[in-house]
C-alpha cells in the first residue's frame, strides 16, 4: 500500500484510539485485525509510526505549533488532544482559527493534525520523506492558519520546518525544558526527577522512548533450558542468552510469537527480564505455600510455579475473574499443576474464601506502570496526580490486607513497575513505620543485578535494559 493511503489509515488509528478505552497495544491489535486488507509490511508501518507518535507526542505537537507559527514556541503548552480520555478536537490553538466553532471542520482539522503526526514518525523511523506527508495533506486540509498558503509547495516547507523543529526538540541541550524534549507532562517528568541525579534522568528518559526488546522465560516445567535453545537455533530464530536472568532469552528481532518453536506446548512464556527477576528475588522454595495477592494474567505465578517445580501450593488471588480464567488456561498450557486460583468476593478485595498462612505472599501491586512505558507509551497520557494518589492509596491498603497471612517466619514481598519512589521506597518506608512486627530482609544476592545499599530489587531501562521494576522484602517477626 502507498505511504499516502498508509498516513490516512494512521490519521484514522489515531483518531479512534483517542475515542476507545482501551489500552494502545489492543487498541492497535483490533483496529489492525479490523482490516485484513493489509499486508505485513504495511501493519508494521502503521505499528511503528503509531508507538512512536505515542511517545513522543509533545514533542511533535510542539514541532508542528512552531512549524505553524514560524517560531520556536517558547511556552509550555499541554499536548492537544490527549489524554485519550479528553474529548477529541481540545485545540487551543487551532481553537483561535475558528475552527472550534464548525465540528466538522475541526473533525477534519483533528484529521489532518493526526496526518502530520504519523508523518513526523514516519519521517524519523526512516518509512517516508516530508514531501509525500505534504501532498498528503494539501487534499484536505480544512483550514490552516492564515499565513499558510494551502498548496504543496507551502506544505512541503512547513513539513520540512517541522521535521527541523522536531529533530531540534530532540536535543535537550538545545531545550530548556528536559520534560518537552523528551515528550513528558510537566508535572510527570517532575515526579521522575526526585532522587535521581541529571544525568541518570536524561538517560532514562532516552530509554522510555525507545522501543522494548522482546524477553521470553523458558519454561522448565516442561522443558530443558538446552532443548529449549537447540530448538530456537534449529528454527532460525535469532536470539541471545539473557544477561540478567538465568533460563530467560532476548529476541534479536521483532517475531510472532506464537511461531517460535514449541510455543503452543508451553515451553515459552512472554516475561519481561525485570518481571523476571522480581519473580527469582521473591525467595520461593519448592514445598512452600504461597501467595500471589494480585496475580493479574498470571506471568509471575507461571514463573512461582516453575521456580517451586510444582512442589507446594500456590494461591492466586484477583480482582478480575477474566485474569484468573486466562491464567488456568496459560497454567494448563505450561504444565502447573500447584497452582488454587481463586477470586476476591467483592470489589474492596476482601477473599471469597478462607486463606491460609504462607511461607511468602507475593503483592504485585498496582502501580502507574511507568516502568513500562517502552511498550504502552499511552500510560503517560492517560496518568494524572489524582490517578497517582489512587494507586498510592490502593498499594498502602494491599500492604495491610494482605500483610496478616505471612505466617511468622515468612516474607511479604511487595513489588510495583513503578519508577517513582513514591510508590516505591517511600511506600515500603510507611510499611514498615506502621507495622513493627514486620523487618526489612534484604533480597537474596544476585551475580547479575546490584541491589540497593538497603537490599532492594531496582532496575530501569536506561542502567539494566529492562523494563523499570522494584522490589523490597519483609521478614514477619
Amino acid at each position: 500500500m502507498i505511504t499516502k493511503a498508509l498516513l490516512q489509515l494512521g490519521a484514522e488509528l489515531l483518531f479512534e484510539f483517542r475515542r476507545a478505552n482501551g489500552p494502545a497495544d489492543r487498541e492497535l491489535a483490533a483496529y489492525l485485525r479490523e482490516r485484513k486488507f493489509l499486508g505485513a509490511k504495511d501493519k508494521a508501518f502503521l505499528s511503528d509510526c503509531f508507538f512512536h507518535v505515542l511517545r513522543h507526542l509533545r514533542r511533535f505537537d510542539e514541532a508542528i505549533l512552531s512549524a505553524f507559527a514560524g517560531t520556536i514556541a517558547t511556552e509550555t503548552r499541554f499536548t492537544a488532544g490527549f489524554p485519550v480520555t479528553n474529548e477529541v478536537g481540545a485545540r487551543p490553538w487551532l481553537r483561535a482559527e475558528g475552527v472550534a466553532k464548525d465540528m466538522a471542520r475541526q473533525t477534519s482539522a483533528d484529521r489532518a493534525v493526526d496526518t502530520i503526526r504519523m508523518g513526523l514518525a514516519a519521517v524519523e523511523l526512516h518509512y517516508e520523506q516530508a514531501t509525500v506527508v505534504a501532498e498528503e495533506l494539501v487534499r484536505f486540509w480544512p483550514m490552516p492558519p492564515t499565513h499558510v498558503i494551502v498548496q504543496s509547495a507551502s506544505m512541503t516547507r512547513m513539513m520540512e520546518r517541522a521535521v527541523e523543529v522536531a529533530a531540534l526538540y530532540n536535543e535537550p541541550k538545545k531545550i530548556l525544558d528536559e520534560d518537552r524534549a523528551y515528550s513528558f507532562p510537566t508535572w510527570l517528568w517532575a515526579r521522575l526527577a526526585h532522587g535521581r541525579a541529571p544525568q541518570e534522568l536524561r538517560a532514562l528518559g532516552v530509554a522510555l522512548n525507545q522501543q522494548g526488546p522482546v524477553a521470553m522465560r523458558i519454561n522448565t516445567l516442561k522443558t530443558s533450558v538446552d532443548a529449549a535453545e537447540a530448538a530456537l537455533t534449529e528454527s532460525k530464530t535469532s536470539f541471545e542468552r539473557s544477561a540478567l536472568v538465568p533460563g530467560a532469552i532476548v529476541l534479536k528481532q521483532r517475531i510472532a510469537r506464537m511461531s517460535l518453536p514449541n510455543m503452543t506446548d508451553g515451553w515459552f512464556e512472554t516475561q519481561d527480564e525485570g518481571s523476571q527477576l522480581v519473580g527469582v528475588h521473591a525467595g520461593v522454595q519448592p514445598g512452600m505455600t504461597v501467595i500471589d495477592a494480585c496475580a493479574g494474567a498470571g506471568g509471575k505465578t507461571l514463573q512461582l510455579a516453575a521456580l517451586m517445580e510444582n512442589k507446594g501450593r500456590i494461591h492466586a488471588f484477583d480482582i478480575e475473574p477474566n485474569r484468573l480464567e486466562n491464567l488456568q488456561r496459560r497454567g494448563g498450557r505450561a504444565g502447573v499443576t500447584n497452582i488454587d486460583a481463586t477470586i476476591p468476593l467483592n470489589r474492596d478485595g476482601e477473599p471469597a474464601t478462607s486463606v491460609p498462612q504462607a511461607d511468602v505472599v507475593l503483592v504485585d501491586a498496582p502501580c502507574s506502570g511507568l516502568g513500562t512505558l517502552r511498550r504502552a507509551p499511552d500510560i503517560k497520557w492517560r496518568l494524572s496526580p489524582a490517578r497517582l494518589e489512587y494507586y498510592k492509596q490502593a498499594q498502602r491498603e494491599l500492604l495491610e490486607r494482605w500483610s496478616q497471612y505471612v505466617k511468622p517466619g515468612g516474607m511479604l514481598v511487595y513489588a510495583t513497575c513503578s519508577l517513582l519512589a513514591e510508590e516505591n521506597e517511600l511506600q515500603a518506608e510507611a510499611f514498615l513505620a506502621a507495622n513493627r512486627n514486620f523487618s526489612h530482609a534484604p533480597l537474596p544476592p544476585s551475580p547479575s543485578v546490584a541491589l540497593t545499599a538497603n537490599g532492594e530489587l531496582k532496575v530501569t531501562p536506561s542502567a539494566n535494559g529492562c523494563d523499570g521494576f522494584y522490589a523490597v522484602r519483609f521478614l514477619r517477626n
